[in-house]
């Protein structure tokens, strides 16, 4: 015999639920929409496809009972073991476990010790060092750049001395000396090189004719000839007259003083120029006059106003610059300009133009700086008028520099 249902409808989602007639008043969750309904109760099997479930708007959801845990004894025979206090004087004890900070005061006080001994040598050292540095500074000043003949001098008064110069007592111990110390009365000291050369350069100045002059020249330029230069008559009032450069030359024992003489030009100008001392072994100081010829006697500025056929040799000072902005010179940025100077910083005399690969570009590439792009130098410099490159536009050309110094 077949088993009788109930077939009813769920209120909630609508779906149609069929369940034996056993489940008549039973709650449950729909199995579409989950929501709690009871199964509708009947009396025959006739009511069973009519039957309508109960719903419940508030389901009760069932949940099971907690587990019970199985109760145990407030009190049992188990008993915490103590633990031992730990031995600090244990080697294995403080390999593992460390001593807290305060079991070994002396410890903390050795800490604090070392830092402390740290902090006061380093300090100390600090200051020896200072001290050091401080004294040779000292013994190394020098207020006079020195340099040998065969590296680059130091044209600028301002420029600071290299770290290779000697201090100024050294210098006057190594130069040569004009003349021997005679024996002086007490108190006084025998006068230096550089104080000598002064005071010829200033007897020079002061001079009113060639005659008196003449003993205190160096030239190559014949007598005769210099009757006709400004060395025959008076010069004009030098405003200020220091040494720039020192140069030394031990081996030939030759030592140059080079010095930066302003002489009055009216309307409160001056005409700088430069103008060298120079001390052959023990021979009085001598001041040499071809480079003051060429540059305040006229003579580089007389050539380099018209063209010539002649080839010209002049002792300047010369800054070279690696370019050429004149759009005059053929093939310019070929070129190189050397400037032509009375003296380092002042207007130049004349510009001359050589080229990249010419002899003079190689002395500034060589490595050595003896001649350097944007730096002043007392050179010796040959010159000619250049007119085969274009004959409409003659330019002066230097072809070599002679000597790197003033000497013939």
């Amino acid at each position: 015999m077949a088993t009788e249902t109930i077939t009813f409808m769920c209120q909630v989602c609508g779906s149609k639920l069929t369940v034996p007639v056993a489940l008549a008043g039973v709650t449950g969750p729909c199995p579409t929409c989950q929501t709690m309904i009871q199964a509708p109760l009947v009396t025959d099997a006739s009511e069973a496809e009519t039957a309508v479930p109960v719903f419940q708007a508030s389901p009760t959801v069932l949940r099971p009972e907690p587990r019970q845990l199985p109760s145990r004894s407030s009190t049992g025979d188990v008993f915490a073991k103590p633990m031992p206090a730990p031995n600090y004087s244990s080697e294995a004890f403080n390999d593992v476990h460390p001593p807290p900070p305060d079991a070994y005061p002396r410890k903390r006080f050795i800490r604090f010790l070392i830092p402390t001994l740290f902090v006061i040598a380093s300090v100390g050292m600090g200051f020896g060092v200072a001290t050091l540095l401080k004294n040779h500074s000292k013994a190394g000043s020098s207020k006079v750049p020195v340099k040998n003949s065969d590296s680059r001098p130091i044209l600028e008064e301002s420029t600071p001395p290299r770290a290779s110069a000697k201090s100024s007592q050294e210098i006057s111990q190594d130069l040569p000396n004009p003349t021997p110390d005679p024996t002086l009365p007490a108190g006084l000291e025998s006068k230096t090189p550089g104080q000598v050369a002064k005071e010829v350069l200033d007897q020079f100045l002061a001079a009113k004719t060639l005659a008196e002059r003449l003993p205190l020249m160096e030239m190559h330029t014949p007598e005769s000839e210099l009757a006709k230069t400004c060395l025959a008559g008076p010069l004009p009032e030098a405003t200020s007259s220091r040494i720039s450069v020192v140069e030394n030359n031990a081996a030939e024992q030759v030592a140059d003083y080079f010095h930066n003489v302003d002489f009055e030009a009216g309307d409160n100008r001056t005409n700088p120029q430069t103008i060298l001392v120079r001390i052959r072994g023990s021979a009085p100081p001598k001041v040499v006059v071809d480079p003051f010829l060429d540059s305040y006697g006229g003579r580089l500025a007389d050539y380099a106003k018209s063209p010539s056929d002649k080839a010209g040799l002049f002792q300047v000072i010369v800054w070279p610059l690696a370019s050429c902005y004149d759009e005059r010179v053929p093939n310019r940025e070929k070129k190189l300009t050397l400037k032509l100077l009375p003296q380092a910083n002042a207007k130049e005399i004349a510009l001359a133009y050589f080229g990249r690969q010419s002899k003079i570009a190689q002395i500034l590439t060589d490595g050595t700086y003896r001649v350097a792009y944007g730096k002043a130098k007392a050179c010796t410099v040959m010159l000619r008028w250049n007119t085969e490159d274009d004959s409409n536009m003659p330019y002066l050309e230097a072809i070599a520099l002679s000597s790197l110094d003033w000497n013939p």
